[in-house]
């Protein structure tokens, strides 16, 4: 039961992320798995790379804390951590070029129940500095379609961030 109590909260989800730690790893795994044959399939240009990972139980609670929990707490709205954290599963496509990126959305568009859309790629190029992280990024879940497989179910309701950015994209995030 959600409680204004951090650090209860904390715990809880503690032995949350411990108890499930291998079914994120699945759902990752699975996610990868899906989205790299989809894209096969749909001849969206030249993908260079499909990696995930599993964001740390630390980070999950620092973001929590850094995003949430004032607000929360003012509000005294009671809250779960997990409930929060819609990118614990992340998943990055790499395109070759910045014009794949919506060809690959509309792909996964198709195929997912999408949660929500932030257009980094617009918000930084429609400022004065064009400089800065760009890339798409897609809260999403599996599709009816896809849930109701036996092997999907387990991990059916969990969230995935997906973002997709272009090569040259990946490379100024990673030096900036």
């Amino acid at each position: 039961m959600p409680s204004l109590d951090f650090e209860l909260e904390r715990r809880n989800f503690l032995h949350y992320y411990d108890n499930n730690r291998q079914l994120f790893e699945e759902a990752k795994n699975a996610s990868i798995s899906i989205i790299a044959s989809l894209l096969r399939q749909s001849n969206s240009g030249e993908v260079t790379k499909i990696e995930g990972r599993i964001k740390s139980k630390d980070e999950c609670i620092k973001k929590f804390h850094r995003k949430y929990q004032n607000k929360l707490e003012a509000a005294e709205q009671s809250y779960r951590i997990q409930d929060y954290i819609s990118d614990l599963i992340g998943i990055r496509i790499i395109c070759l070029y910045e014009d794949q990126i919506a060809k690959v959305s509309e792909i996964l568009q198709q195929h997912f129940r999408i949660i929500d859309v932030t257009d980094k790629i617009s918000v930084v190029e429609s400022t004065e500095d064009s400089f800065g992280y760009k890339g798409l990024h897609i809260d999403l879940a599996l599709s009816d379609q896809l849930a109701a497989e036996e092997k999907y179910r387990p991990f059916a309701e969990l969230p995935i961030e997906v973002q997709i950015r272009s090569l040259i994209q990946d490379a100024w995030s990673v030096l900036d």
